[in-house]
Formats: C-alpha cells, structure tokens, sequence
C-alpha cells in the first residue's frame, strides 16, 4: 500500500512545547501519579493516521475488489478502505462505523487481507437473529470481494455438532452469534477454534464486562491474544467504560486510552457524560497536543471538562487502527414526521387509560395497585400504558400452580399464601423505600439497589430504622423456589391502534413497516390490521420471521415488526414506508432501527419516518433519546440519525433535569451539547 504511505503524511507529534513544560505540569499540578502523565505523553505522541482521500480509496478499490465488479462501477465505501488499510497497518481495527455503511463487507474484506497475510482461522460473531442476512450477504459478498477462505456457521446447530465442527481443524472463519457465547460449550469451543483473529460485528454486544458472553470472549482474548477487530456503529451509551475493553484488546499500543483500569476511570470521570470530575488539570497536555495538530478546532479546545472530551475525541479518532464514518452523508434523506392523533379523549377506554397513567405519575402504582419504589420505574408502565395496554399481575389459582408444578394442591396452596405473604411485605418496604429515596437518599445509596446493598453491608446504620425492619422483614419471608405472579395482558384504549392501522390503510397497496417493541402490542395491532382487511404480516422473533422480513417479494407488504428482533443488522432497504408504534427509550436503539431503511442501497430520495407522538410520556421519552443521541454523536464522532434527520414539525424538547425527574436515567449534557440541542431544536 505504497500509495497510502506515500500521501498520508504522519505528522511529527510534540509533546507540549517540549519535556520541561511536561515537568513543570507535573510541579504545577502538585501530583504524584507520575504513571498518569506517562500515559498521557504515550497517547499524544502516537502517530496520527488521516483519512483516504478519493484517489486512494479508487486505488485501493481497484486493488482489492474483483475485476467484474469494479468493472461495473462498483467501489468500497471510504470507511470501508480504511478499515481494511488500519487492519494491515495496525493489526487490529476499533471500526466505529455508522448504520448503513458496510461493517458486514468490512468484515468480510479483513478476513481476506488477513488470510493472505498468514492468518488460518478466525471467528466472526454477530447477533444470532441477524444470521438469516449474513447468510444472503455472504452470497452478495461473493461477488464483489475475493472470499479466499471458508466460511463455518455453528449457528444454529445442535450442540454435539458445534463441538465436531469446532474441533474439526477446518482453516477458515468460524461464524459464532454472540448467543453461542452465553451456551455452556463457549468457552469450549473457542479453544477448539483456536482463531488468530476475533472479528466481532455490532461489538456493543460485548460491551457489558459483566455479561458472561463478554467474559468468555475477552477471557479468551487476554489469555490467547489474537487480533481483534471491534466494528459498531453504536459502540457507546454512556461512558468509555463500554468500549475500553474493546479498544486495549483491538489497538494494543496505538490505544488511545489509558491501558490501566483504574487510569481508565479516572478519565472516565471527566469525558464521561455523566462525568463527576471537573479537575482536567492532570490531562491538560492532550488539549495542547488537540491545539497543535488541529488548529482549526482551537476554539473549542478550552480547558475545561468540553476542551478535554474535544481533544480526547480528536486524539481517538486519529490513531492507527481506528476508523469512523463520521459524518458522512447517506444519499436518500431523512425526515422524522410526528403525527399527534387527534379526537383521543372520545376513544373508548381513554378515561380508564388516563386514570392508570395518573396513578402511575402521581400516586406511584401500578394499574394492580401495587407500589413503584422508583421513578425509573414508572417509565415500564407509561412506555405500556400510553401505548393503550398494561400487563396485568395475577397470582396462579392453586389447581393450576399444582398442576404446573407436578405438586399436590395441598402444597401448592401453601406455597402460593406465603408467596402472597412475601409479596405484602414487600410491598409494605418499597412504601417506605419509596418516601426515604424522596426525602433523604444520597450518593451512594439513591437507587433501590444500592439502598439495599448498603442495608445488606451495613444494616440500618445509614438509613431509617423503619426501612431497615422492613427490609428485613420482607428478607425472612422469602423462601426458594417462590412463585412469581403470572402476566396477562390487558388492553385498555384502542386509540394508537387505530391511528396505526388507518396509516397503513392510508398506503393505498403499498408496503411499509410498523415498528413494535412490546410482544402485546405487535400481537394487538398485527390483530388490528388483518381486521381492517390489510394485507399483513406479523414478524416477532424467530427463524421464520427473518426469513420472512428478509424477502423483497414482503416488501409490498404491512409488516409489524419487533424493533428487538429486527432493529439491528438486517438490511431492510426494500421498504420505503415506516410507522414507530413504540419509540424506543435508548438512542442507539433508535439509530440501528432507522439504519434498517434508512441505508445505502435506499433507492427512496427520501425517508418519511412517522410516529405518533400523542401524551406527554411520548414527548419525554423522544426527548430523551434525541439527549442520549447528541451524547454519542459527541463521543464517537459518528453521525446520528436522531441529529440529523429534519423533523416536522420540530419535536418538544426538555431540561435533563426534567427527563430524570421522570425516570428517563438520560445523560446530562455538557454546554456544547446544549448549544447543539438548541441549535437544531431552538431550546
């Protein structure tokens, strides 16, 4: 790759303005943690990598695309290049790639250059309910890129043939979904594989250490040290704790964060956006480093907490072996249209409906009665309830739980009464939980959770005796093997049903796509519909809905779909018209279910995405994701469906402070977020 290295200058890094300054820094700032600022000079004194400019991306296309293909106009996306360029230069990639811009490809395109670079086996893992498209897309791969390896699926398989494929010695690249990681035969067959290489496609599946899929496959990848290549276009929520893991593994020296755990959470603290920290002064050479290399970014690059996310974004993304889509544009653009339904309040059930939603708000119960310890969870009620449905709790009668559990109805009777027991004193403690969390919880103990590990370390000691008693009282009635109640679903209020179904009456023989994040509420409408005389398909989990939202020839359909099922991975651009009966809370959520339509390949010059945005708990939970949206698009660089999108009309924006008030556990923004949330929303 001569061409590469011949215009893709790497600028000479300065350490500040020279080693005396980096001293006196450390004179300044009174501190003894000399390991804290060799990190940082390690950091800035990386090579700093640029992008591919046009001629380099045609040339590198032209070398590793097949004949026929380039032939017919056909080119890797820049993002694409570079991946494939950081994995030969850096021996590892951090691919924070957008929705729709070819990481499948990408993965593909590494695993060949690596091949014919020695390398003999590879895993690839993805999520399992995406492996109907990575099947089709191995095909379409097939003719654009050489493929000179195997290609092993263990998903899908039967135990005892996962393990004689894995043992099998077989060269090639083993595809492994991420649910394969949580199987008792993971670790198992990762060691009977044996990869040099760990491809790992929308890697925020193992972003979460304390998931055991997680642990599996980093455990492997520490104690074996194969290359690693992490690529997701949603690779972050909150904090560079999600992805740190990711980044040591992947970059190794070119990490541009700190190769310490415990260094890692210091800066954590300040880039963070929940960020406790404001003392920047011990990173402060990574600002000057930012100043001097990206002079244009001056302005921005203060010392404060903002200065320093700036800088530490401009210094992650620049080192070798990272490689982002940034801001690049998809051709077809993108309009997110609220439709309030109108006339509401005269739906049958709304009185019932409005009441359920008041005692949740207000009284802190649920449509059982019983009582919400946290605002945080008011929102699984709201998110139900404004839909017009809530899950109804209900204890088993004695003769079916007796049956259920192969038991004498004697048993199950007694059973039964000291679970109702339990229930009672539990809910005698999350009254008084509720009121103490209002009245006198403090960091450290604010959150159901961490009240009662603090009760479980420390007694009653920093919390009212009333609370502690109850707590424990509830403790000593639990028992193993307690009966949870059962769940029924209860629809309440028709009225987003029918504003649902009219909008897909409205298409007139076209077809489109509803958007559903409740089992119930996809059952509901997809019921709704085939009523109404709609040609519809309901696509839950499962084989046969992959299969089936997969087919162009469904695309004429109405396709109520499961946002968990199929909001991720799948290339969904033979559909043009989409309707979000549930928006989803989480922001990267909501990028990976617009980047199923709103893609490259999407022949529509525009995307009209509609929701119906009616009560307030729609309008906060929106709210609340466009937040978390400007978060991520702060951190990785990536550009963010939720941000850019032109809205009609502009949707209704909130203070952070309000959102969690309300239990929406959103980010806080930082002042150039806010500026930037003003900017687009005018708030």
């Amino acid at each position: 790759m001569a061409f590469r290295q011949a215009k893709a200058e790497v600028v000479p890094v300065r350490f500040v303005a020279n080693r005396l300054e980096f001293k006196q820094s450390i004179a300044d700032d009174g501190l003894n943690d000399v390991l804290l600022y060799a990190e940082i000079e390690r950091i800035i004194k990386l090579p700093i990598v640029h992008r591919m400019t046009d001629q380099e991306v045609e040339a590198y296309s032209r070398q590793h695309l097949l004949a026929a293909a380039f032939d017919q106009g056909f080119r890797f996306f820049r993002v694409q290049a570079e991946a494939g360029l950081a994995y030969q230069e850096a021996g590892g990639v951090l691919g924070e790639i957008g929705v729709g811009w070819g990481k499948t490809l990408a993965a593909f395109h590494i695993m060949s250059v690596a091949v014919s670079a020695g390398i003999k086996k590879a895993t690839l893992h993805i999520p399992a309910h995406v492996l109907p498209q990575l099947l089709s897309d191995i095909k379409w791969a097939r003719t654009r890129i050489p493929i000179n390896y195997s290609i092993h699926v263990l998903g899908g398989l039967e135990e005892s043939r996962r393990r004689d494929l894995a043992g099998s010695g077989k060269k090639g690249l083993y595809v492994l979904p991420y649910s394969l990681l949580s199987a008792k035969d993971a670790v198992e067959n990762l060691e009977a594989i044996s990869p040099e290489l760990v491809i790992c496609d929308e890697a925020h599946n193992v972003a979460k250490k304390t998931a055991a899929r997680t642990k599996r496959l980093i455990g492997y990848i520490d104690e074996h040290e194969p290359q690693l290549v992490a690529l997701s276009g949603t690779i972050t929520r909150k904090s560079i704790r999600d992805y740190w893991h990711l980044v040591k593994a992947a970059l190794g020296d070119n990490n541009p964060l700190p190769n310490s755990s415990a260094m890692a959470s210091e800066w954590g603290a300040v880039i963070d956006a929940e960020g406790c920290s404001a003392n920047t002064g011990p990173l402060l050479p990574l600002v000057h480093w930012a100043r001097t290399h990206f002079p244009e970014m001056r302005e921005r690059l203060d010392e404060s907490v903002t200065g320093f996310r700036t800088a530490f974004k401009l210094r992650k993304g620049s080192v070798p072996g990272v490689v982002s889509s940034g801001d690049a544009e998809i051709g077809t653009s993108l309009v997110i249209s609220n439709a309030p339904i109108k006339d509401y309040q005269t739906c049958e059930g709304w009185a019932s409906l409005e009441e359920f939603m008041r005692c949740v708000d207000e009284e802190w119960t649920t449509p059982n009665g019983d009582e919400i310890e946290h605002a945080i969870h008011t929102f699984k009620w709201n998110y139900e309830l404004t839909c017009g449905f809530y899950n109804e709790l209900t204890w088993p009668t004695a003769d079916v739980f007796a049956e259920r559990n192969k038991i004498a109805r004697d048993e199950a009777e007694e059973t039964l009464n000291k679970a109702r027991e339990h229930h009672a004193a539990n809910q005698d403690y999350a009254k008084i939980l509720r009121r103490f969390l209002q009245e006198a919880a403090k960091p450290g103990y604010d959150t159901p959770f961490l009240v009662a590990g603090n009760m479980h370390q420390h007694g009653g000691k920093y919390v009212w005796s009333d609370l502690y008693d109850a707590w424990r009282y509830a403790h000593s009635l639990d028992f193993p093997g307690r009966p949870e109640r059962d769940r029924r679903a209860v629809r309440v209020c028709a009225y987003k049903i029918n504003a649902a179904v009219q909008w897909a009456k409205d298409l007139e023989g076209k077809g489109g796509i509803l958007w559903v994040h409740n089992q119930e509420a996809g059952a509901w409408l997809s019921e709704a519909l085939t009523l109404a005389g709609v040609d519809c398909l309901y696509c839950p989990s499962g084989q046969a809905s992959n299969k089936a939202i997969l087919d162009p020839a469904n695309g004429c359909k109405k396709v109520v779909a499961s946002l968990p099922s199929h909001g991720t991975g799948k290339n969904l651009q033979h559909f043009e018209h989409q309707y979000w009966f549930q928006w989803p809370r989480p922001a990267d959520a909501a990028e990976q279910g617009l980047g199923r339509l709103h893609r490259n390949g999407q022949k529509a010059d525009e995307l009209i995405v509609w929701r119906n945005a009616t009560t307030l708990f729609d309008d906060l939970n929106f709210a609340s994701c466009v937040n978390d949206a400007l978060y991520t698009h702060q951190t990785t660089g990536n550009r963010q469906k939720l941000v850019y999108a032109s809205y009609d009309p502009l949707p209704k924006m909130f203070p952070a402070e309000v959102l969690r008030q309300r239990g929406f556990e959103n980010h806080i923004l930082n002042a150039e977020q806010k500026r930037m949330l003003a900017d687009k929303f005018g708030v």
